[in-house]
């Protein structure tokens, strides 16, 4: 069973919906370590998109997340999002809504963006989520993509540029920053 790896939920296990396919303990702590030392965790704003359990979320929101928003739109996830949340302790808003939908309609900006859809879902959909949650990165955010290491890269709108790719077992994150933002760091 899954657990919160560190921060002031440390250790809690969570529950897994059926239809969700948690991103394992060691690759969640790789994320979050490199996460923490880039400093995209300690009072941001995170959106858990695609959120099964709610892991994602939890865990930044265990580390001192400022606000964390877990969308599904199975309601299965959701009521495990919800329990997870009341277990651990921590505070977070879940919305029961298809991911496009809601990034087509949401009108604040986030630090940090988590996609970890389905395996099998198709690239052109991905791209289509990808383009609609570009735009909900502050200046200087970050969109993490889970994806099975054998899944092709992301298609990147132009508003976005690939900033890092790394595979642990079987599941590849890509990472990718505002193009502006990009280009001020290679200055």
């Amino acid at each position: 069973m899954p657990r919160i790896v560190s921060g002031t939920a440390k250790g809690t296990t969570i529950k897994v919906p059926k239809s969700a396919r948690p991103t394992p303990d060691m690759v969640r702590e790789a994320i979050f370590s490199r996460l923490e030392h880039r400093g995209y965790l300690d009072n941001t704003d995170v959106l858990d998109v695609y959120a099964g359990s709610g892991a994602f979320g939890l865990e930044a929101a265990s580390r001192g997340a400022r606000t964390v928003t877990a969308v599904d739109a199975n309601r299965e996830a959701v009521s495990t999002i919800k329990a997870n949340a009341k277990k651990t302790g921590l505070d977070v808003l879940v919305v029961n809504q298809k991911a496009e939908a809601f990034l087509g309609t949401i009108g604040r900006s986030y630090d940090l963006i988590f996609l970890d859809p389905p395996y099998d879902m198709a690239e052109e959909v991905l791209a289509n989520a990808i383009a609609k949650a570009a735009p909900l990165l502050v200046h200087d955010g970050l969109l993490l993509v889970e994806r099975d290491k054998h899944s092709p890269e992301p298609t990147w709108p132009s508003s976005l540029v690939k900033d890092d790719e790394k595979t642990w077992g079987d599941t590849v994150i890509w990472s990718a920053l505002g193009a502006e933002y990009a280009r001020s760091l290679d200055s």
